[in-house]
């Protein structure tokens, strides 16, 4: 009787250490965060299928004052406005592409995106389909942006862009 008592304790003591979940992850430095992102990296594409996005089909109007917003569609999209007076659309029927407007709604840039799962690559094209910058999405609040070179171009945290000396850059909001 002792010893399937003794037995009991030590099941009964040891049942939270069994249920413990273990978590972990990546933590990328600049350097390995520039190897993930210009694996297999595609430096020309072709813009024939973004024809139609060269200005945008939800914008409206331009700006009514100095450093306002323009006003755009925001049906069936969503809409991100950055610091230097642009803004970006993402379409909720197709996440994997970005279009970055300047505030006369005329396309700039296309980012190209796999999503699935954190990490991920996004590819920044010009409208002539050349590559401009390449990004590593390491989860929803960090971002490592590159130029062609590998330079460290941003480093997001948030809403908030750091360039390389650790200095605010720019902001963006939703």
């Amino acid at each position: 009787m002792k010893k399937i008592l003794i037995i009991l304790v030590i099941m009964l003591l040891s049942l939270p250490a069994m249920s413990k979940t273990l978590t972990g992850g990546i933590v990328y430095t600049v350097e390995s965060a520039r190897k993930a992102a210009f694996e297999g990296i595609e430096y020309k594409i072709s813009m024939e299928p973004f024809k139609k996005y060269m200005k945008d089909p939800g914008f409206i109007s331009p700006a009514k004052k100095d450093g306002g917003r323009p006003k755009v569609s925001r049906r069936g999209r969503r809409v991100v406005w950055v610091s230097s007076g642009g803004y970006g659309v993402i379409y909720n029927n197709n996440k994997n592409y970005a279009y970055l407007y300047d505030q006369n709604g005329q396309l700039v840039y296309i980012d190209i995106r796999k999503k699935d799962t954190y990490p991920y690559v996004v590819k920044k094209y010009d409208v002539s389909g050349n590559l401009v910058t390449v990004s590593l999405i390491v989860r929803a609040q960090e971002t490592f942006v590159y130029d062609l070179e590998g330079n460290l171009l941003g480093y997001w945290v948030g809403n908030i862009k750091y360039d390389k000396h650790g200095k605010v850059s720019g902001y963006r909001t939703y």
